[in-house]
């Protein structure tokens, strides 16, 4: 009785294993992944650059510093993507970024489910 439930269970562990080594591999490599930080008349926040190898699935939002911004069109030129993180702003009133615990990386939107990718980005000086 014990070999039946755990012949499945070790199955269904390998199966789960593979889709998701599977699914990471399909995610493309990011290459140049820099940031820097912004101070200008009462907003904060950091500019975000980093470039993609394709465009099989397309990155959709950021992770800087524990602040996550989304990825708009206007982000992309190419495969290369630029995008200001906002942290905090005196122009835009009840302005508040959204704060997360998850490290610093990039969120990818697939047919089936939005995959996050560490990212280990690299703090450029002005």
């Amino acid at each position: 009785m014990k070999i039946n439930i755990i012949t499945p269970a070790i199955l269904l562990g390998v199966s789960a294993l593979i889709s998701v080594s599977c699914t990471a591999n399909a995610l493309p490599k990011v290459k140049n992944p820099v940031y820097e930080s912004y101070d200008i008349s009462g907003e904060k926040g950091y500019r975000v650059s980093f470039e993609l190898s394709n465009d099989s699935v397309p990155a959709t939002s950021v992770v800087i510093n524990r602040i996550q911004q989304h990825i708009s069109s206007e982000n992309k030129t190419g495969l290369h993507y630029k995008v200001n993180v906002n942290t905090q702003s005196r122009k835009i009133l009840g302005f508040k970024p959204k704060i997360t615990d998850i490290e610093n990386g990039i969120f990818f939107k697939t047919d089936t489910a939005e995959i996050f990718k560490p990212v280990n980005f690299k703090l450029q000086k002005q």
